[in-house]
């Protein structure tokens, strides 16, 4: 009787087998969270712009002159700047690598971060890698409010 009690209390695997399969899985953990964020940086997930009708995104005063906000419009990053006489829209996406640019109100200049892209205030190519323009969006104020046609 006392074999029986022995053979059921013995583990069905070994310490050495545990051992193996944890460093086995932390190190696939590992390799996951070290190649998953590059891909993501390779691959963005949106490329294109945003499709639909016009859209409220703020008060016209929320922006001051030869300012900008970034705004989510339909899953898509918009980037609006105010110059003295008008507002403009561009998708905020670099037609680079996909980056969300930046607007630098000291050179007055559209900057994509990640590999020193430069667009005018008209959307077009400056310098750095980018292969097109912005695409461009058109800004209305109604009743004091920014409307976005996309």
């Amino acid at each position: 009787m006392s074999e029986n009690v022995k053979k059921s209390v013995e583990p069905d695997i070994s310490r050495r087998d545990f051992l193996g399969w944890f460093l086995k899985g932390g190190l696939l953990i590992t390799l996951g969270g070290m190649i998953i964020p590059a891909l993501n940086y390779l691959w963005p997930v949106t490329r294109q712009g945003p499709v639909g009708g016009m859209a409220d995104v703020g008060s016209a005063d929320d922006i001051p002159v030869w300012g900008g906000k970034k705004v989510i419009l339909s899953g898509s990053a918009l980037l609006i700047i105010r110059l003295p006489n008008e507002y403009r829209a561009y998708s905020a996406i670099c037609t680079h690598l996909g980056c969300i640019v930046d607007w630098d109100d000291k050179t007055q200049k559209i900057i994509c971060p990640c590999h020193a892209g430069i667009f005018d205030t008209n959307g077009s190519v400056v310098s750095g890698p980018p292969p097109r323009s912005l695409p461009s969006y058109s800004v209305k104020v109604i009743n004091g409010r920014l409307m976005v046609t996309v």
